[in-house]
């Protein structure tokens, strides 16, 4: 059993995920915020992170990404696929004009991996490109984080570069449709949903 803690940062309305499980053992994902405003709300948890896990590697998604393995002195965990978007990241705060607090450098490449085991934590690693060429979902058990693959009623864009509309819809049907339906999904923006939800309520991929 894991207990999810959630932070939405201003700027994009985006989704970081605390996962804390029964010996406060932590995975950081999707760290888009701040990293002075993340460190204090983890610490509130009085939890030790293992990992920082990018779902994908948009610059809201990644944003603390090297600040927040440099102070927890713990490995960055993303497909390489998304490489040359970490190689952009201080050109994409410079257009959103957000402060750029360093790339972080991938420590272990998950690309072609479909299971791991890291800091206690066992998960799937679900390959789901369309939003971008390496977006990925991470299941634990019953509990889906889904990035920017699956929103509540909807997905992500697809007009950016790496971006595929039908490798999308094809992501969503046959890697998340066929899990079960209550599997609780935390995505990377907007709220909580659940497969069935989805399979039921979400337009584009019905």
């Amino acid at each position: 059993m894991i207990i999810i803690r959630h932070v939405s940062n201003t700027v994009f309305q985006e989704n970081t995920y605390i996962a804390i499980d029964r010996k406060k053992n932590a995975l950081v994902i999707d760290p888009g915020d701040d990293p002075g405003v993340l460190i204090k709300r983890i610490d509130r948890e009085k939890c030790r992170v293992r990992a920082v896990l990018a779902t994908h590697a948009h610059v809201d998604h990644v944003l603390a990404a090297g600040p927040l393995c440099e102070h927890y002195k713990c490995p960055f965990i993303m497909n390489g696929r998304d490489g040359e978007w970490l190689k952009q990241l201080e050109s994409m705060c410079r257009e959103f004009q957000l402060p750029w607090y360093g790339s972080p450098e991938i420590d272990i490449d998950i690309d072609g991996k479909e299971t791991m085991e890291t800091g206690g934590f066992s998960l799937r690693v679900l390959h789901t490109p369309g939003h971008s060429e390496g977006s990925v979902c991470f299941l634990f058990d019953h509990t889906l984080f889904s990035g920017d693959t699956l929103f509540r009623h909807s997905v992500g864009r697809c007009d950016l570069p790496g971006g595929n509309e039908k490798a999308l819809r094809r992501s969503v049907k046959e890697k998340l449709f066929p899990l079960p339906g209550g599997t609780k999904v935390y995505p990377g923006h907007m709220g909580t949903t659940t497969i069935d939800e989805e399979k039921r309520n979400n337009t584009f991929v019905r």
